[in-house]
């Protein structure tokens, strides 16, 4: 049987320091692809928003006073770690740890910590990570959910729901990159799908469509990370969306296949 992705070429959108693991992969299929990043991950610092700095700092510091900690992506592990490192030598024992997604957790466990896991499955989305049983009914618990400014709220709200204090650590900055929209008018490529890996992306990769009139790649197979953002996708104008089980390569891979097995 042939293998759909030899010969094809993808457009990969993650941030730059994020892509060369996905280009690896698809390479590996025999697929050629580009990297046009649509999204920038800037830490927050002192300079810019001091408040900010010194809010995440008394979090750290209360760290042992927290039952439960989730990190929503691998950036909310490289900076949340960063910031423990500079004040707890030894990480305490008060907090179990839990990962939204597979990378997430091996990030996790890359820094010296063991996340909390379903025993069938090693990727969870944040629906998932909600039904693991020390989060059912964590009255009273405080929880600290390491992230980026904004974001979805259905983690935080539930468990404010379950009777839960829930604080949010928020680490860093999504930012649409300078010269986004101009490489996107710029890409002349004969490309045969594109992928996505977060809502944001999402976001700003319709963004520039719009402010470069690109609309033929609109027209694209566009793999999605979860049925959430497939689905705001095809809201967006993005008919050919298909949602891959998470964010994960292997998911992903697995979806793209699929899509590219069809046509």
């Amino acid at each position: 049987m042939s293998n759909p992705l030899q010969g094809k070429r993808i457009l990969i959108t993650r941030p730059a320091h994020q892509c060369a693991g996905w280009q690896a992969t698809l390479a590996s299929e025999g697929a050629a692809s580009d990297c046009i990043p649509l999204l920038d991950i800037a830490p927050l610092n002192a300079e810019s928003d001091p408040a900010a700095v010194q809010a995440i700092k008394n979090l750290i510091l209360d760290f042992d006073q927290f039952d439960h900690a989730i990190f929503v992506s691998q950036n909310a592990v490289r900076y949340g770690f960063d910031w423990l490192d500079d004040y707890w030598p030894q990480l305490p024992q008060g907090p179990r740890y839990y990962a939204v997604g597979a990378a997430t957790a091996r990030a996790i466990i890359a820094r010296g910590a063991e996340p909390c896991v379903e025993r069938e499955r090693n990727s969870m989305d944040s629906e998932a990570l909600l039904a693991l049983t020390p989060l059912q009914n964590p009255q009273g618990e405080r929880i600290v959910i390491f992230r980026g400014c904004g974001g979805r709220t259905l983690m935080g709200d539930t468990l404010r729901e379950r009777g839960a204090r829930v604080e949010y650590c928020e680490l860093y900055q999504r930012l649409l990159p300078t010269q986004a929209a101009a490489q996107i008018g710029a890409y002349r490529a004969d490309v045969d799908a594109i992928t996505v890996h977060s809502g944001e992306t999402l976001d700003n990769l319709h963004h520039c469509l719009q402010q470069c009139d690109r609309s033929d790649l609109r027209a694209l197979p566009l793999i999605c990370p979860s049925t959430r953002v497939a689905g705001r996708a095809r809201a967006l104008g993005f008919a050919r969306a298909t949602a891959a089980a998470n964010a994960g390569d292997p998911a992903m891979l697995a979806t793209l296949r699929e899509v590219l097995a069809a046509q």
